[in-house]
């Protein structure tokens, strides 16, 4: 058989494959993309007409995944297959249009090789539906870190603070390659004594490996090395509201992260614990203008449910208006009322 590689790098089109089933809703089939290893490998060749091959994606995944979609494992991987024709579709001579989809039987060694993990790895980790910004810091500062993370929460973001997060009982070194592993960006908090730090840079170089965003907040410090090119925020641990709503602006208008961020915004509104909370987001909510069909239907479920949503003082009619749908049905309203 002729040897030959398949024309498109294989992360291209697995990415392609992920944004597709996202567009769609399907968050199994996102998560199954997200935590897989792949590869494509070359299956067959026809030298008919110039030479024909035939190519098909592998997709190893972790056991959890594939035991939690084994039953539907036959029509996931039909549904797959369909998709990779229409992403392929303009190539020539070449076929990728079948896959197989298999449970992982070993980890690599490599932490920059390991696949994203599963949900149900991090769980501990993150809020779940939030955007997950690991915090880049010293140790020193752990009493502002953690009060910038309280705001950070209110908008829709995880933040994870490593000797905050991790539980005595495991190993932190294990937890803090889980959280960067899994991230959607970082947030180097570039106080004076960063750069000497033993880790810090080691978790920006990971993140810039990746290809995950770093945003660099000046805490004392200007960006240097490989993120030096870029201006950074002007943050200050004083005031962590104000760096908090930096980093979320920030998050909203990068293209890498502005789903994931928005997405966040939506879970925390869902979740509002107060009059205040709901109104303050229900701003910002308003303020985005490209949800999801999905989003916008999490949006709707909290005017009808969450009675912190539906009681504060014009609330609902803000973001209804926002995202163009008439304002829901309310739940019966109880004996509160909002300020």
């Amino acid at each position: 058989m002729a040897e030959a590689a398949f024309s498109k790098p294989v992360e291209e089109v697995v990415a392609t494959l992920t944004d597709m089933y996202r567009h769609q809703g399907q968050t199994d089939i996102v998560e199954l993309l997200e935590t897989a290893s792949a590869r494509i490998d070359q299956i067959d060749y026809d030298n008919w007409n110039g030479g024909t091959y035939s190519y098909a994606l592998m997709l190893d995944v972790p056991v959890s995944v594939f035991t939690s979609l084994e039953p539907r494992l036959a029509e996931i991987e039909k549904s797959i297959s369909t998709k990779l024709t229409s992403i392929c579709r303009n190539l020539i001579n070449e076929h990728l249009d079948s896959v197989a989809i298999a449970p992982s039987t070993s980890k690599l060694t490599s932490v920059g090789q390991r696949a994203k993990p599963a949900d149900a790895e991090v769980s501990h980790i993150w809020k779940a539906g939030f955007f997950r910004l690991f915090l880049s810091h010293v140790s020193a500062h752990k009493v502002a870190i953690s009060k910038l993370k309280s705001e950070l929460h209110l908008l829709g973001i995880s933040g994870f603070v490593a000797h905050e997060d991790i539980k005595p009982s495991l190993e932190w070194q294990n937890e803090i390659e889980l959280a960067l592993r899994s991230m959607h960006a970082l947030a180097a908090l570039l106080t004076s004594d960063f750069h000497p730090s033993n880790w810090t840079d080691q978790e920006v170089g990971f993140a810039l490996g990746k290809g995950v965003l770093v945003v660099p907040v000046r805490l004392g410090l200007d960006p240097y090395g490989f993120i030096g090119k870029v201006q950074g925020l002007s943050g200050s641990l004083d005031d962590p509201f104000w760096t908090a709503s930096l980093l979320k602006s920030t998050l909203l208008n990068h293209s890498s992260t502005r789903r994931q961020m928005r997405n966040g915004l939506v879970r925390s509104f869902e979740a509002a614990e107060s009059f205040v909370h709901a109104i303050a987001l229900s701003k910002e909510i308003s303020a985005v203008k490209d949800y999801s069909e999905s989003e916008k239907e999490t949006i709707l479920r909290a005017c009808k449910t969450n009675g912190q949503v539906f009681n504060a003082t014009g609330v609902v009619s803000r973001v209804c208006l926002a995202i163009e749908k008439p304002e829901p049905k309310r739940i019966p309203e109880r004996d509160n009322e909002p300020f």
